[in-house]
């Protein structure tokens, strides 16, 4: 009974396995290198499903400078299929992922404030906050230092603009 019980449980596992995606290693604080956002898998599993991505015209926000200044978030850039990808202690406990891949999942937070580049707090439009700490935030470029988004010039084109981490207090969502 021990011989057929071993043989079954040893065909079971000689199926084909899915290899299992590692997870993010965090920052280490004060370097220059940095995580890389997730990237595509070229030989996974395909999801056949498809979500249609409805992205509402006008601003997305707008974004508070360390100086003072505000700048019209016109439009995000997506960074491969995500249009934010963190990585970090969520609430002072184990490492947390966050990757949106819709709009609309974005729209039902209200604001991100940024006590500097590897700590902030994300607050949803329901008051709900979510605290970051030893975090990485990626919007826009996968640049370590940098976070990347659409807006208005001085002659009113959308332009693509790369803003230092540190430059930046409040990103606000509409």
């Amino acid at each position: 009974m021990l011989v057929l019980t071993l043989v079954a449980c040893s065909a079971k596992d000689e199926g084909v396995q899915q290899p299992v995606p590692e997870a993010p290693q965090a920052e280490a604080p004060d370097t220059a290198s940095a995580e890389a956002p997730p990237a595509k898998a070229s030989n996974g599993p395909v999801s056949t499903n498809t979500v249609r991505d409805v992205v509402p015209e006008g601003p997305a926000g707008t974004v508070q400078l360390t100086n003072g200044s505000t700048m019209e978030l016109t439009e995000l850039i997506k960074l491969g299929d995500y249009y934010l990808y963190i990585s970090g202690k969520l609430n002072g406990r184990s490492s947390t992922v966050v990757s949106l891949t819709r709009f609309r999942d974005l729209q039902k937070w209200s604001s991100i404030v940024f006590k500097d580049p590897r700590t902030f707090v994300v607050t949803n439009k329901k008051g709900k906050e979510w605290s970051f700490e030893d975090a990485a935030l990626y919007l826009g470029t996968d640049k370590p230092g940098m976070y990347a988004f659409k807006t208005l010039n001085t002659r009113y084109d959308v332009v693509p603009v790369e803003i230092p981490k540190n430059e930046i207090a409040i990103i606000t969502f509409k």
